[in-house]
Protein backbone atom coordinates (compact mmCIF):
# COMPACT_ATOMS: atom_id res chain seq x y z
CA UNK A 1 0.00 0.00 0.00
CA UNK A 2 2.95 2.34 0.67
CA UNK A 3 4.27 1.88 -2.88
CA UNK A 4 0.80 2.51 -4.31
CA UNK A 5 0.36 5.73 -2.33
CA UNK A 6 3.85 7.00 -3.16
CA UNK A 7 3.38 6.23 -6.86
CA UNK A 8 0.06 8.07 -6.92
CA UNK A 9 1.66 11.12 -5.32
CA UNK A 10 4.41 11.12 -7.96
CA UNK A 11 1.81 10.86 -10.75
CA UNK A 12 -0.20 13.77 -9.32
CA UNK A 13 2.93 15.88 -9.01
CA UNK A 14 3.97 15.16 -12.59
CA UNK A 15 0.48 16.01 -13.84
CA UNK A 16 0.46 19.25 -11.85
CA UNK A 17 3.90 20.39 -13.03
CA UNK A 18 3.44 19.09 -16.59
CA UNK A 19 6.48 16.81 -16.57
CA UNK A 20 6.87 14.50 -19.57
CA UNK A 21 9.54 12.89 -21.70
CA UNK A 22 12.86 12.28 -19.97
CA UNK A 23 11.69 14.39 -17.01
CA UNK A 24 9.07 11.81 -16.08
CA UNK A 25 9.84 8.81 -13.88
CA UNK A 26 8.30 6.61 -16.61
CA UNK A 27 11.22 7.44 -18.92
CA UNK A 28 13.55 4.87 -17.35
CA UNK A 29 11.19 2.10 -18.56
CA UNK A 30 10.96 3.37 -22.16
CA UNK A 31 12.54 0.14 -23.51
CA UNK A 32 10.06 -2.24 -21.81
CA UNK A 33 6.46 -2.78 -22.93
CA UNK A 34 5.66 -5.11 -20.02
CA UNK A 35 3.84 -4.19 -16.81
CA UNK A 36 3.35 -6.09 -13.58
CA UNK A 37 -0.20 -6.55 -12.29
CA UNK A 38 -0.57 -7.79 -8.70
CA UNK A 39 -3.40 -8.23 -6.24
CA UNK A 40 -5.63 -10.06 -8.71
CA UNK A 41 -8.62 -12.13 -7.67
CA UNK A 42 -7.98 -15.88 -8.01
CA UNK A 43 -11.06 -16.28 -10.21
CA UNK A 44 -9.80 -13.96 -12.97
CA UNK A 45 -8.54 -15.52 -16.20
CA UNK A 46 -6.16 -14.27 -18.89
CA UNK A 47 -9.14 -13.09 -20.93
CA UNK A 48 -10.53 -11.07 -18.03
CA UNK A 49 -7.18 -9.34 -17.54
CA UNK A 50 -6.93 -8.52 -21.26
CA UNK A 51 -10.44 -7.06 -21.22
CA UNK A 52 -9.56 -4.76 -18.32
CA UNK A 53 -6.19 -3.56 -19.64
CA UNK A 54 -6.96 -3.37 -23.38
CA UNK A 55 -8.59 0.02 -22.78
CA UNK A 56 -5.09 1.54 -22.78
CA UNK A 57 -3.80 -0.17 -25.93
CA UNK A 58 -3.50 -3.43 -27.84
CA UNK A 59 -2.40 -6.24 -25.54
CA UNK A 60 0.04 -8.61 -27.26
CA UNK A 61 0.91 -10.85 -24.31
CA UNK A 62 -0.72 -11.79 -21.01
CA UNK A 63 1.14 -14.20 -18.76
CA UNK A 64 -0.98 -15.05 -15.72
CA UNK A 65 1.28 -16.91 -13.30
CA UNK A 66 -0.32 -20.19 -12.17
CA UNK A 67 0.60 -23.00 -9.83
CA UNK A 68 2.24 -25.81 -11.81
CA UNK A 69 0.46 -28.59 -9.93
CA UNK A 70 -3.03 -27.17 -9.37
CA UNK A 71 -3.20 -24.67 -12.22
CA UNK A 72 -4.71 -22.03 -9.92
CA UNK A 73 -3.83 -18.38 -10.32
CA UNK A 74 -1.21 -16.96 -7.96
CA UNK A 75 -2.79 -13.51 -8.10
CA UNK A 76 -0.32 -11.70 -10.36
CA UNK A 77 0.37 -11.42 -14.08
CA UNK A 78 2.58 -9.75 -16.68
CA UNK A 79 0.93 -7.80 -19.51
CA UNK A 80 2.67 -6.58 -22.66
CA UNK A 81 1.44 -3.83 -24.99
CA UNK A 82 2.03 -3.33 -28.69
CA UNK A 83 2.88 0.34 -27.95
CA UNK A 84 5.13 1.04 -24.96
CA UNK A 85 3.33 4.32 -24.29
CA UNK A 86 0.29 2.30 -23.26
CA UNK A 87 2.22 1.11 -20.20
CA UNK A 88 2.34 4.67 -18.87
CA UNK A 89 -1.44 4.99 -19.12
CA UNK A 90 -2.00 1.61 -17.50
CA UNK A 91 0.34 2.32 -14.57
CA UNK A 92 -1.03 5.80 -13.88
CA UNK A 93 -4.68 4.77 -14.09
CA UNK A 94 -4.82 1.23 -12.72
CA UNK A 95 -2.31 1.35 -9.85
CA UNK A 96 -4.42 1.25 -6.68
CA UNK A 97 -7.61 0.45 -8.62
CA UNK A 98 -10.07 -1.84 -6.80
CA UNK A 99 -11.22 -4.87 -8.82
CA UNK A 100 -13.50 -7.46 -7.19
CA UNK A 101 -12.73 -5.89 -3.78
CA UNK A 102 -8.99 -6.35 -4.35
CA UNK A 103 -6.59 -3.41 -4.63
CA UNK A 104 -4.35 -3.93 -7.65
CA UNK A 105 -0.70 -2.94 -7.81
CA UNK A 106 0.38 -2.01 -11.33
CA UNK A 107 3.98 -1.11 -12.09
CA UNK A 108 6.54 -1.13 -14.88
CA UNK A 109 8.77 -4.15 -15.51
CA UNK A 110 12.35 -3.23 -16.35
CA UNK A 111 13.48 -6.61 -17.72
CA UNK A 112 10.84 -9.25 -18.29
CA UNK A 113 11.94 -12.87 -17.95
CA UNK A 114 9.80 -15.10 -20.12
CA UNK A 115 8.61 -18.35 -18.47
CA UNK A 116 10.41 -21.50 -19.49
CA UNK A 117 8.42 -24.46 -20.79
CA UNK A 118 9.85 -27.84 -21.73
CA UNK A 119 8.54 -30.46 -24.13
CA UNK A 120 8.64 -33.78 -22.26
CA UNK A 121 7.99 -35.73 -25.46
CA UNK A 122 10.89 -34.15 -27.33
CA UNK A 123 14.29 -34.99 -25.77
CA UNK A 124 17.76 -33.80 -26.72
CA UNK A 125 20.92 -35.94 -27.08
CA UNK A 126 21.39 -35.93 -23.30
CA UNK A 127 17.88 -37.20 -22.68
CA UNK A 128 16.62 -33.85 -21.32
CA UNK A 129 13.36 -32.29 -22.54
CA UNK A 130 13.85 -29.51 -25.06
CA UNK A 131 12.97 -25.91 -24.26
CA UNK A 132 9.87 -24.66 -26.05
CA UNK A 133 10.45 -21.17 -27.54
CA UNK A 134 8.29 -18.58 -25.76
CA UNK A 135 5.54 -17.00 -27.86
CA UNK A 136 3.42 -14.04 -26.85
CA UNK A 137 -0.15 -15.13 -26.21
CA UNK A 138 -1.88 -12.13 -27.72
CA UNK A 139 -5.29 -10.76 -26.83
CA UNK A 140 -7.11 -14.01 -27.67
CA UNK A 141 -4.49 -16.31 -26.18
CA UNK A 142 -3.37 -17.79 -29.53
CA UNK A 143 -0.38 -15.64 -30.41
CA UNK A 144 0.52 -12.10 -31.39
CA UNK A 145 -1.64 -10.76 -34.26
CA UNK A 146 -3.67 -13.99 -34.37
CA UNK A 147 -7.34 -12.98 -34.46
CA UNK A 148 -10.81 -14.53 -34.75
CA UNK A 149 -9.89 -17.65 -32.80
CA UNK A 150 -12.59 -17.52 -30.16
CA UNK A 151 -16.02 -18.86 -31.18
CA UNK A 152 -17.75 -15.70 -30.00
CA UNK A 153 -15.42 -13.55 -32.08
CA UNK A 154 -15.93 -15.80 -35.11
CA UNK A 155 -19.70 -15.25 -34.94
CA UNK A 156 -19.26 -11.48 -34.71
CA UNK A 157 -16.92 -11.38 -37.71
CA UNK A 158 -19.20 -13.67 -39.75
CA UNK A 159 -22.18 -11.43 -39.00
CA UNK A 160 -20.24 -8.31 -40.03
CA UNK A 161 -19.06 -9.94 -43.27
CA UNK A 162 -22.62 -11.02 -44.14
CA UNK A 163 -23.93 -7.51 -43.57
CA UNK A 164 -21.15 -6.00 -45.67
CA UNK A 165 -21.86 -8.43 -48.52
CA UNK A 166 -25.59 -7.64 -48.34
CA UNK A 167 -24.92 -3.92 -48.65
CA UNK A 168 -22.57 -4.43 -51.60
CA UNK A 169 -25.11 -6.65 -53.39
CA UNK A 170 -27.88 -4.10 -52.89
CA UNK A 171 -25.70 -1.32 -54.31
CA UNK A 172 -24.83 -3.49 -57.31
CA UNK A 173 -28.51 -4.07 -58.10
CA UNK A 174 -29.34 -0.37 -58.04
CA UNK A 175 -29.15 1.48 -61.36
CA UNK A 176 -26.17 3.81 -61.69
CA UNK A 177 -27.12 7.46 -61.44
CA UNK A 178 -26.54 9.82 -64.36
CA UNK A 179 -24.82 13.20 -64.22
CA UNK A 180 -28.03 15.15 -63.50
CA UNK A 181 -28.94 12.86 -60.62
CA UNK A 182 -25.42 13.05 -59.23
CA UNK A 183 -25.52 16.87 -59.44
CA UNK A 184 -28.95 16.99 -57.75
CA UNK A 185 -27.77 14.66 -54.97
CA UNK A 186 -24.62 16.72 -54.46
CA UNK A 187 -26.70 19.92 -54.39
CA UNK A 188 -29.04 18.46 -51.77
CA UNK A 189 -26.10 17.36 -49.64
CA UNK A 190 -24.49 20.80 -49.85
CA UNK A 191 -27.82 22.46 -49.05
CA UNK A 192 -28.23 20.22 -46.04
CA UNK A 193 -24.71 21.11 -44.88
CA UNK A 194 -25.52 24.83 -45.25
CA UNK A 195 -28.67 24.38 -43.18
CA UNK A 196 -26.75 22.54 -40.50
CA UNK A 197 -24.12 25.29 -40.42
CA UNK A 198 -26.83 27.93 -40.13
CA UNK A 199 -28.45 26.05 -37.24
CA UNK A 200 -25.08 25.80 -35.52
CA UNK A 201 -24.45 29.55 -35.94
CA UNK A 202 -27.87 30.36 -34.52
CA UNK A 203 -27.27 28.02 -31.62
CA UNK A 204 -23.90 29.60 -30.87
CA UNK A 205 -25.43 33.08 -31.12
CA UNK A 206 -28.26 32.14 -28.75
CA UNK A 207 -25.77 30.56 -26.36
CA UNK A 208 -23.67 33.71 -26.38
CA UNK A 209 -26.77 35.83 -25.74
CA UNK A 210 -27.87 33.59 -22.88
CA UNK A 211 -24.42 33.82 -21.31
CA UNK A 212 -24.53 37.60 -21.55
CA UNK A 213 -28.02 37.68 -20.00
CA UNK A 214 -26.91 35.36 -17.20
CA UNK A 215 -23.93 37.58 -16.50
CA UNK A 216 -26.21 40.65 -16.31
CA UNK A 217 -28.62 38.87 -13.95
CA UNK A 218 -25.76 37.85 -11.69
CA UNK A 219 -24.56 41.43 -11.59
CA UNK A 220 -28.05 42.69 -10.70
CA UNK A 221 -28.41 40.04 -8.01
CA UNK A 222 -25.11 41.13 -6.55
CA UNK A 223 -26.24 44.77 -6.48
CA UNK A 224 -29.58 43.83 -4.87
CA UNK A 225 -27.79 41.80 -2.24
CA UNK A 226 -25.54 44.75 -1.53
CA UNK A 227 -28.52 47.12 -1.23
CA UNK A 228 -30.37 44.70 1.05
CA UNK A 229 -27.36 44.50 3.29
CA UNK A 230 -27.19 48.29 3.40
CA UNK A 231 -30.91 48.61 4.24
CA UNK A 232 -30.59 45.99 6.97
CA UNK A 233 -27.65 47.86 8.46
CA UNK A 234 -29.55 51.16 8.36
CA UNK A 235 -32.61 49.60 10.01
CA UNK A 236 -30.47 48.17 12.78
CA UNK A 237 -28.85 51.56 13.37
CA UNK A 238 -32.25 53.28 13.61
CA UNK A 239 -33.49 50.65 16.04
CA UNK A 240 -30.44 51.19 18.25
CA UNK A 241 -30.96 54.97 18.19
CA UNK A 242 -34.61 54.55 19.17
CA UNK A 243 -33.70 52.34 22.11
CA UNK A 244 -31.14 54.88 23.30
CA UNK A 245 -33.68 57.72 23.13
CA UNK A 246 -36.24 55.75 25.12
CA UNK A 247 -33.68 54.98 27.77
CA UNK A 248 -32.84 58.72 28.09
CA UNK A 249 -36.54 59.74 28.38
CA UNK A 250 -37.35 57.26 31.16
CA UNK A 251 -37.41 59.15 34.57
CA UNK A 252 -35.20 58.04 37.41
CA UNK A 253 -36.97 56.36 40.35
CA UNK A 254 -36.37 58.05 43.78
CA UNK A 255 -36.50 56.10 47.03
CA UNK A 256 -39.82 56.47 48.90
CA UNK A 257 -39.85 58.75 52.05
CA UNK A 258 -40.97 57.24 55.27
CA UNK A 259 -44.28 58.48 56.55
CA UNK A 260 -44.83 59.85 60.08
CA UNK A 261 -46.79 56.75 60.99
CA UNK A 262 -43.97 54.46 59.93
CA UNK A 263 -41.48 56.56 61.89
CA UNK A 264 -43.60 56.46 65.07
CA UNK A 265 -44.03 52.68 64.77
CA UNK A 266 -40.31 52.19 64.38
CA UNK A 267 -39.59 54.44 67.44
CA UNK A 268 -42.15 52.46 69.57
CA UNK A 269 -40.49 49.20 68.58
CA UNK A 270 -37.07 50.52 69.61
CA UNK A 271 -38.43 51.72 73.00
CA UNK A 272 -40.01 48.34 73.76
CA UNK A 273 -36.78 46.51 72.96
CA UNK A 274 -34.75 48.84 75.28
CA UNK A 275 -37.16 48.30 78.18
Amino acid sequence: MYNITAQRQIARRELKEGLDGNKSWHHQYKDSAYIYVGGLHEGLTEGDIVVVFSQFGEVVDCHLVRDRTTGKSKGFAFVCYDDQRSTVLAVDNMNGFSLLKRTMRVDHVDKYKAPKQFDENNLDENGDPKLIPYQASGAEGQGYQVYNVLESQKKIVASMDARKKHIEDRKAKEAPEDEDEAWARSFEENLQDIKEDEKERKRQKKLKKDKKELKRMKKEAKQLKKQAKKVKKEAKRKADDKVKKEVKKEPKKEPKKETKKAKSESSDDSDSESS
